[in-house]
């Protein structure tokens, strides 16, 4: 991240990260928002210089100071090594943020109810659990604005409907609150955490990674959902910003009320919520070896990465693997058979993915005393997260183009192998040409049937086999901190590594997209549903792998009940995730076409959603493809 304009702020005497911490927390300007029940700014002009990697793509563990104090964790990690002074300085940093806005309050624009309420809120902030939902929804901004200010970014929100379902429910029986007033304080916190968006995103505006994890399935069997988790799917879908987000995990327990509200909120058109199959997910992490207490609580990064909140180093968006770089090499080469080309290429796609992970190993995080006294490990251990405290250190990548690899192939086999129309370095040539003088035959392949998306025995085999041959790599890979990596199929990578990257045979010229995560441009929903279902998400495979479909405005708006029984089938069928655009191509051709008169019009790509005016152009013409196609299926 460029931070252009922006004043570096360094500490005071020895240069540590505690001491910029402590410094910045000390310095920031402090701003009120007459409109709002909360305290939430961020001094958009300084920033810390801390050297290295700093650890993002993860969610604080909020419960802690919720149900407990920020207090009690100074206290687990003060002492007079080398990691108590380091806390020492964050803690010092932290209370002085403290009190300098207590003692602003009274002079401030607030109105004077919520002068009162926040007097007695930050009065008490760092010494005892929260006592209301307001209490709490404040603590969550007030730590969340000093992360975003020091650096860490993709920061996302935990399980907040179960986290806060106590303190909502004793407001509620109490009559401290009824559901329209959470409702209020719902809308607020979410719009007060979309606020500063250009600072906070990475690529686009809206790749901000806060992101609300709802529902869930229990240990015993049974589905997790109360009023917070309908209250925050409705308030995200009206906020009708692209972040914060919401993912839903859903099962074949989850209530029938609970799609309803979902399928509701889709139509807002924000991309939200995503949904994630926890009779999947949790599986696949109780596989990979995860306590069932942590499998059954886990959140995601930024996107959709399984995560496991306070208790991990994990870095699930470190790198993108691409399964065409080893295709581009291999067609170099003749084979007399099919089978003998998918053997060399599934042989050097192990190379160059031994290769990547290698590099992986050079990567080393800044320190974090912040983030390491609200992880579990770190103030047991008197060590940093980013020595590797924590209970889990794994690394996560994700990958593009295995799509574009066995479309690709499949043609390859009828041209070459069936039809005998072209021997492999005749086509090869052609393509590495960009078929200029060959414009027929790219016609040819963009308009015949794909492969992968398709529920056909052959295709699913060999997508399987492609990537278990990675899945062996990776269980016997060892980061420095003897964690291993996952991986997943969906990646934000599919627009940004292509870019350099040769024609494949399957419709795709230089330069050109790969193909969206789960999808495809010709198979029904149903089809690439039960596609979905016979990919294997164990042996490391669980990094995100998300379907990812159109569907029309109008066609979703007749058929919500349909949609959603075709939903609850779909869990059943045991997806793993599922995203989509409810949006039709004239909506988005005129919005290309006619940019001002669609300032607010958001869409969802990789794994969060922008406003389409900000998208590139070659974006822009995905999503258009990608809509007339699901157009034409319909």
């Amino acid at each position: 991240i460029a931070y252009k304009n922006i004043k570096p702020i360094k500490g005071k005497g020895k240069r540590t990260v505690g001491n910029d911490i402590n410094a910045i927390l000390s310095q920031i300007d402090i701003e009120f928002n007459s409109k709002s029940h909360f305290i939430y700014f961020i001094d958009v002009k300084k920033t810390i210089a801390v050297p290295g990697n700093i650890i993002s793509n993860f969610t604080l563990n909020y419960e802690k100071i919720i149900h407990g104090s920020f207090q009690k964790l100074a206290n687990a990690a003060l002492g007079e090594d080398l990691y108590g002074q380091e806390a020492k300085a964050v803690i010092k940093g932290v209370e002085n943020l403290v009190e300098r806005i207590y003692s602003a309050i009274p002079s401030s624009c607030l109105e004077e109810t919520v002068k009162k309420k926040q007097y007695s809120y930050f009065e008490r902030i760092l010494t005892s659990e929260a006592q209301c939902l307001e209490e709490a929804l404040q603590r969550i901004l007030f730590f969340n604005q000093i992360l975003w200010q020091t650096r860490h970014r993709l920061n996302g929100l935990g399980r907040l409907d179960k986290i806060l379902g106590d303190l909502y429910q004793h407001d509620i029986e109490s009559g401290v609150i009824d559901k329209s007033k959470a409702s209020d304080l719902i809308r607020d916190f979410l719009y007060q955490l979309s606020r500063y968006s250009k600072y906070k995103s990475d690529a686009l505006e809206g790749d901000i990674g806060q992101i609300v994890i709802l529902g869930g399935l229990n240990a015993n069997g049974t589905y997790f959902s109360n009023e917070l988790t309908e209250i925050f799917l409705r308030e995200q879908a009206k906020l009708k910003k692209p972040d914060p987000k919401t993912l839903l995990r859903v099962s074949r327990k989850v209530p029938y009320n609970i799609l309803c509200v979902a399928a509701e909120c889709l139509l807002a058109q924000t991309g939200s919520p995503l949904i994630s199959n926890d009779d999947v997910v949790i599986e696949s992490l109780l596989q990979f070896g995860m306590s069932e207490i942590d499998a059954y609580e886990y959140c995601t990064s930024a996107c959709w990465e399984p995560y496991i909140v306070g208790k991990s180093l994990d870095q699930n968006n470190i790198a993108v693997f691409d399964y065409f770089l080893a295709f581009d090499k291999v067609l170099k080469n003749e084979f007399s058979s099919f089978e003998m080309l998918v053997d060399s290429y599934i042989q050097e796609n192990e190379k160059v993915f031994k290769k990547f992970l290698e590099n992986l190993k050079c990567l080393r995080w800044s320190k974090d005393p912040l983030v390491s006294m609200f992880t579990t490990g770190c103030n047991e251990k008197r060590q940093d997260i980013s020595d590797g405290a924590c209970k889990y250190n794994n690394y996560g990548i994700t990958t593009v183009a295995l799509s574009n690899v066995i479309d690709s192939l499949f043609n390859i086999k009828k041209l070459v192998y069936e039809e005998k129309r072209y021997n492999l370095k005749e086509l090869n040539t052609i393509r590495l040409k960009n078929y200029k003088g060959f414009e027929t035959l790219f016609s040819e392949l963009q308009n015949t049937k794909k492969y992968y998306g398709h529920d056909e025995v052959e295709v699913i085999s060999l997508v399987n086999r492609i990537t278990n041959s990675l899945a062996q790599i990776a269980i016997n890979y060892k980061n420095q901190y003897g964690g291993t990596v996952k991986f997943g199929l969906s990646s934000p990578g599919y627009n940004i590594l292509s870019k350099k990257t040769n024609a494949d045979v399957a419709g795709r010229k230089f330069g050109m997209p790969y193909n969206t995560h789960i999808s495809c441009m010709d198979a029904s929903y149903t089809e690439i549903v039960n596609f979905a279902e016979k990919l294997s998400y164990d042996r490391q495979r669980f990094n995100g792998n998300v379907i990812d479909y159109f569907v029309t405005t109008e066609l979703f708006e007749k058929n919500m009940n349909k949609f959603i029984i075709f939903l609850k089938g779909a869990i059943k069928t045991n997806f793993f995730q599922m995203q989509m655009n409810i949006m039709d191509s004239q909506t988005l051709i005129d919005a290309k076409a006619h940019p001002h008169k669609y300032t607010g019009l958001i869409v969802r790509v990789w794994g969060f959603s922008a406003y389409f005016n900000e998208l590139p152009e070659s974006y822009k013409d995905l999503l258009i493809e990608r809509a007339l196609a699901a157009e034409k299926i319909i």
